[in-house]
């Protein structure tokens, strides 16, 4: 009876310090994961905070996994998140280049379209709502719920803090605010290039566009534009043209 209950104790001696073995290699696995996991954040910011961004190689790194297990879903939730971040800064350059604005005040412009401008009106209205659908996207990027919503809801918070930790603090910088205002002033300035036209549909019996500008037959109509015009530069001052 003694000798069972002996051989009983080692059996279970055996399956204890086997079972505190692998804890020992999840835990030294674990920390080798965070690890690397962490030597790749460091070589991901350095990309970022260099005076010459290289894109190619931030992309290279997004697209590349040093990781596995559960600091895998981390991983690829903080390079995901930064990949729509990225894209969300591409999407603004884009809509800073597009070229349908290039001449839509021009005198070649405004007697093409005629004095409906029903083509220009579309062409800022279309913008408009690229520009609201791009500002959103560019704000909720730096927000908890977004940031957040990368991550494998079922991970445990051991994870979810460590996720947290390498994204940073959430929340826009200084210059992010900066970018965030420009674009409600381009916003701005698409009202008002939108009410010029209207101004200028509503009274198209009273002006005429030659070659060297817009002249109209009442100095009322004509104080209006001009007051237009001044509030438009006024807003565009230090700004890119649209």
């Amino acid at each position: 009876m003694k000798k069972g209950i002996k051989i009983t104790l080692i059996i279970v001696g055996v399956l204890v310090l086997l079972f505190c073995i692998l804890i020992g290699i999840f835990v030294a696995k674990d920390l080798k994961m965070e690890d690397k996991l962490n030597i790749e954040v460091e070589e991901i910011t350095n990309i970022m905070e260099a005076t010459d961004f290289d894109e190619e190689l931030f992309k290279k790194k997004l697209n590349n996994t040093v990781t596995n297990g559960d600091y895998f879903k981390v991983e690829r939730a903080y390079k995901n998140y930064l990949r729509d971040y990225l894209k969300s800064l591409n999407d603004i350059i884009a809509f800073y280049d597009n070229e349908e604005f290039d001449n839509i005040l021009t005198n070649e412009n405004l007697k093409k379209d005629g004095k409906d401008y029903i083509n220009s009106k579309l062409i800022i209205d279309k913008n408009k709502q690229q520009l609201e659908v791009i500002k959103n996207k560019f704000n909720s990027m730096k927000t908890e719920e977004k940031v957040l919503s990368y991550l494998d809801k079922d991970l445990d918070n051991y994870y979810v803090e460590y996720y947290k930790k390498i994204v940073g603090k959430v929340e826009q910088t200084e210059t992010e605010k900066e970018l965030s205002m420009y674009l409600d002033e381009s916003s701005m300035i698409l009202d008002n290039i939108y009410n010029l036209f209207e101004f200028l549909s509503a009274n198209k019996n009273y002006y005429e566009v030659q070659d060297d500008g817009i002249y109209f037959s009442r100095d009322d109509l004509l104080d209006e534009y001009n007051n237009m015009i001044l509030n438009l530069n006024k807003t565009k001052t230090n700004k890119s043209d649209i």
